[in-house]
């Protein structure tokens, strides 16, 4: 028996879906824009000190993270997730 399984998240403000690849591509781009945001809040590049360089490294590594959801999830089917 064959399982074909799409993953599709709901968008928290209306009633469509998009694919888990869209999905993870808009918060990758949207936590990528805090970066922006915070260099012009502070007037300086996060380069500048070690402590906002540590916050730049973690806000990159989560949307390097994000960006690979799609490619790392498995999904499978079976008895274990039926909740699928």
């Amino acid at each position: 028996m064959s399982c074909k399984y799409s993953v599709v998240i709901k968008n928290g403000s209306s009633d469509d879906y998009e694919t888990l690849f869209n999905y993870t591509s808009r918060l990758s781009k949207k936590n990528n824009s805090i970066l922006y945001l915070l260099e012009n809040y502070l007037d300086k590049k996060l380069l500048s000190e070690p402590e906002l360089s540590e916050i730049r490294d973690i806000i990159l590594t989560v949307s390097a993270d994000l960006t690979r959801i799609n490619a790392n999830i498995k999904v499978v089917c079976g008895e274990n997730c039926e909740r699928l």
